[in-house]
């Protein structure tokens, strides 16, 4: 292979990586870091803060998950054939990807619609219940997208390995 294309493998490989890294780290920081602060806090302002943050998140994140997605596919198909090898990784990390997508929008975006359009200064009456089943849901996709961050590095770095050898 030319160096030219080498080159534009790896930094593909990069972003690829990076955008998805990143996005899981995202995802793992809310899970282990930002829910449990927002828990200790008083209930008015409970609700404020995670009205605001639903609001936000619920508009970004899609983008990075369909940006990573794309990415991941474009990786497996850079390193074919998808039936084995790094090939192969790669395809099962988007596939895993495209799990954590399909659950988010099944399981977790109406729990959070109905967070980011409550009134924090009169939520509902179930919105503690709601936080608390979107965090067990999220707990579970935050598994799902670590398993998918893990192939797409294990699928790069064995590519990289097999290149230099």
């Amino acid at each position: 292979m030319p160096e030219h294309l080498i080159s534009m493998s790896i930094t593909y490989d990069v972003v690829a990586a990076t955008v998805t890294g990143t996005m899981v780290g995202n995802e793992i920081a809310v899970a282990a870091f930002v829910h449990p602060q927002l828990r200790r806090m008083s209930g008015r302002v409970h609700a404020q803060a995670a009205s605001m943050l639903a609001s936000v998140l619920g508009k970004f994140m899609p983008f990075w998950y369909a940006l990573a997605l794309i990415l991941i596919i474009g990786a497996a198909f850079e390193h074919r054939p998808l039936a084995n090898g790094t090939g192969l990784l790669i395809m099962m990390a988007a596939i895993l990807l495209a799990v954590a997508i399909v659950f988010s929008v099944a399981q977790l975006v109406p729990i959070n619609n109905r967070i980011a359009r409550m009134d924090p200064e009169h939520p509902h009456a179930t919105w503690l219940q709601d936080r608390c089943r979107w965090d067990r849901f999220h707990r579970a996709r935050v598994v799902i997208l670590t398993m998918s961050l893990v192939l797409l590095l294990t699928g790069i770095i064995q590519s990289s390995i097999v290149a230099a050898s």
